[in-house]
């Protein structure tokens, strides 16, 4: 797993686990795409990707030249396998750098990419515990879907789910937090940040308030 420079951290149980309330509804909640696009592109310092690569490295030196040039400069038989893992791993990690800026910290990830799972727990700024998928992409403006599986990725059964290693380890169950999707665009250096209380509709973030603070985000979702 990339860590780009990442600060090194002691990991200690937040002392809201178990003690969240996430009760609040709104009608301008929205579908998970549809909240995508409506959040905010905020802008993403082309260094701090740089910092994630290691361009003496093969796999990252045709990561770079997609992201810089296009993927259109890549053979197609190139731009599955170990290019989609390392695209997955970059935007893990910048993911990473950019909330931990905001005053997120993060106490749990998933050791291996790219298995099942929720990709980060975090910690917020207001004390909201936040599951957070990640979702890289090296196609300008593009959303990714999420992963298709029996229980659709981020619901409520999904992160109830017994081999969620996450939730598991700390003994976290749905209603403990807040759901959140981060989509970051590796080729227009910008990313964008959803989250939910119900696990089915989401709010899209839309300033940097907002961006410190899953529980304003949802319950003043405009």
């Amino acid at each position: 797993m990339l860590v780009c420079g990442f600060p090194e951290r002691s990991v200690s149980a937040p002392a809201t686990v178990g003690a969240m309330s996430n009760s609040s509804r709104t009608p301008d909640l929205m579908p998970l795409r549809t909240a995508i696009r409506a959040a905010t592109p905020f802008p993403i310092d082309e260094n701090k990707i740089r910092g994630c690569v290691d361009t003496s490295r093969t796999v990252d030196e045709l990561f770079e030249r997609a992201r810089t040039q296009g993927l259109a400069t890549i053979e197609r038989s190139q731009r599955s396998g170990r290019l989609a893992l390392i695209t997955g791993e970059v935007a893990e990690s910048v993911a990473e750098i950019i909330l931990d800026e905001h005053g997120y910290r993060v106490f749990w990830q998933l050791p291996i990419s790219g298995t099942h799972g929720v990709d980060l727990l975090l910690l917020a700024p207001d004390d909201a515990v936040l599951a957070l998928e990640v979702k890289g992409t090296l196609r300008p403006g593009a959303i990714p879907r999420l992963t298709p599986s029996l229980r659709r990725q981020m619901s409520r059964e999904w992160l109830n789910d017994l081999k969620n290693p996450a939730m598991a380890d700390w003994s976290l169950e749905a209603e403990d937090l807040y759901a959140g999707v981060i989509v970051v665009d590796l080729a227009l250096a910008r990313f964008r940040l959803v989250v939910s209380d119900d696990f089915e509709r989401y709010a899209p973030v839309s300033d940097l308030v907002r961006l410190r603070s899953p529980r304003i985000s949802v319950e003043f979702a405009v």
